[in-house]
């Protein structure tokens, strides 16, 4: 028996986004013995559902000739190359949920009644499983309607970070941006957007001045970065900048603690590298946000959109030794279910609920 071929959307397999990471670990891991991954990559897709865009991935489709169709994501192009398996007819279509447009708080009321109510239902429609990358998104009453298509789900996998690496990272960072030895460095890793929290980091800000051994490291960049840099100018806290980066391990391993003030999450990719980093976090009660972070063991867990919560958190863990106990629990910490291994199993249990259906 041949292997099992499927076929992936992917916009961009060298990217730096979660999707295109995962696509490239399953090609390097375990199940490439057993399935065939091949990407689907339309790098100028069209807004909205368009012919030329269906057109091209029923192409794809019917040269590849997959087992199974994979998108990953629920959002209109998405539902473009569902649409195009679903024409094709020979092969099954599994959707896995990595975020739901119509979560954003900062769109409009239009788009987003027409992303619940037509782009994704039109998805979970069509696709013939369904799975998720955590549980609390498994467990969502939105996903009541189609019970009968949700498959197990399949958290993200956590990267492999050289904790050795740490000394040499902290005296490299440190030194670069001018921050002391013994300075607590509080960092951000991710887009620099609203959707991520960033005004409740403004509002503790502007009402709570921090002890001056107290960093805000931000990593990333977004469409808030320039207003977000800008408004900081007028906070007494010390905060810096260090913009885009592709290796964000050495920014991990420099700091003492991760901030995730998000207000709205999935499987935190971003959560996951503080973990491989031996650092606790401070994240909002959202997604699956506990499924990683311990609540008072590894991390603190604050209410969303909540400046006082996280402030207090921040101050509790910058006592030295709080921050020393949680710092040793973070690395002592089993995290075997966000594993290749484990990962990998799960998805390939996936795949094989789905072919029966």
């Amino acid at each position: 028996m041949g292997k099992v071929k499927v076929l992936h959307q992917v916009l961009d397999p060298s990217g730096a986004g979660g999707v295109s990471a995962e696509f490239r670990a399953l090609r390097n891991s375990n199940l490439s013995d057993r399935y065939d991954f091949g990407a689907m990559i339309l790098n100028d897709f069209h807004a909205g559902i368009n012919v030329h865009d269906i057109l091209f991935y029923y192409r794809h489709i019917k040269k590849y000739k997959p087992d199974i169709v994979h998108v990953r994501g629920a959002a209109i192009d998405g539902l473009n190359a569902i649409i195009a398996a679903r024409l094709y007819r020979k092969c099954k279509v599994l959707t896995t949920v990595h975020g739901m447009y119509s979560d954003l708080i900062y769109i409009s009321p239009l788009k987003r009644w027409i992303s619940k109510n037509i782009v994704e239902r039109a998805i979970f429609m069509l696709s013939h499983g369904i799975s998720c990358v955590c549980k609390n998104a498994t467990e969502r009453k939105y996903f009541d309607a189609y019970r009968d298509k949700m498959l197990p789900y399949v958290y993200n996998r956590i990267p492999k970070y050289d904790n050795r690496l740490k000394n040499d990272c902290r005296e490299k960072i440190r030194t670069q941006f001018r921050i002391n030895t013994n300075d607590i460095v509080c960092v951000y890793v991710g887009r620099m957007t609203r959707e991520k929290g960033l005004l409740t980091l403004e509002k503790m800000f502007a009402t709570h001045i921090f002890p001056n051994n107290i960093v805000f490291l931000f990593v990333g960049d977004g469409d808030y970065r320039k207003q977000f840099e800008e408004n900081c100018k007028t906070y007494k806290s010390r905060i810096l900048f260090a913009g885009m980066q592709k290796d964000v391990e050495q920014y991990y391993l420099a700091s003492d603690m991760f901030l995730q003030p998000s207000l709205h999450e999935n499987h935190s990719i971003a959560l996951l590298e503080a973990c491989a980093a031996g650092i606790p976090s401070i994240a909002t009660n959202c997604g699956g946000n506990n499924e990683i972070v311990c609540n008072d063991f590894t991390g603190k867990i604050v209410n969303v959109d909540s400046p006082s919560e996280m402030y207090e958190a921040i101050i509790e863990l910058c006592n030295p030794s709080v921050l020393n106990q949680y710092t040793k629990n973070v690395q002592e910490m089993d995290y075997s279910q966000f594993s290749d291994e484990e990962c990998d199993n799960a998805l390939d249990l996936v795949y094989k609920q789905i072919l029966r259906k």
